[in-house]
């Protein structure tokens, strides 16, 4: 009886690890993009532009990634704006708050 208790928590101690190995999986490069251009926007919203050309550019790795994974317009549109408020960020121009915004808009409409 003993045994068959050990055997069934070990195989439930295995099945929980697993189930931890998804939950982490659920982290998907969608949402890290559409996290990271969100600490864009509130960079540029605080007056730092290099912070958001930092977080646009670390969203764009992770909006690429899930582009290649499973293609879809709004990813696409996105990942265009974000090189657009990149561009625009390293040349120190307010708007490019406004156009991360926008990134973000197209990501968060994006399937997840």
């Amino acid at each position: 009886m003993v045994r068959k208790l050990m055997i069934a928590l070990a195989a439930l101690g295995i099945s929980l690890s697993f189930a931890g190995q998804m939950a982490a999986a659920e982290e998907t490069h969608l949402s890290q993009a559409i996290s990271h251009t969100r600490e864009a926007v509130v960079a540029g919203r605080e007056g730092k532009p290099n912070a958001l050309v930092l977080h646009a550019t670390e969203a764009l790795g992770h909006a690429n990634a899930a582009q290649q994974e499973k293609p879809n317009t709004h990813v696409k549109a996105g990942i265009r704006r974000l090189k657009e408020a990149i561009n625009f960020g390293k040349a120190k121009r307010s708007s490019a708050t406004k156009i991360a915004d926008r990134a973000l808009q197209e990501f968060e409409r994006a399937p997840q």
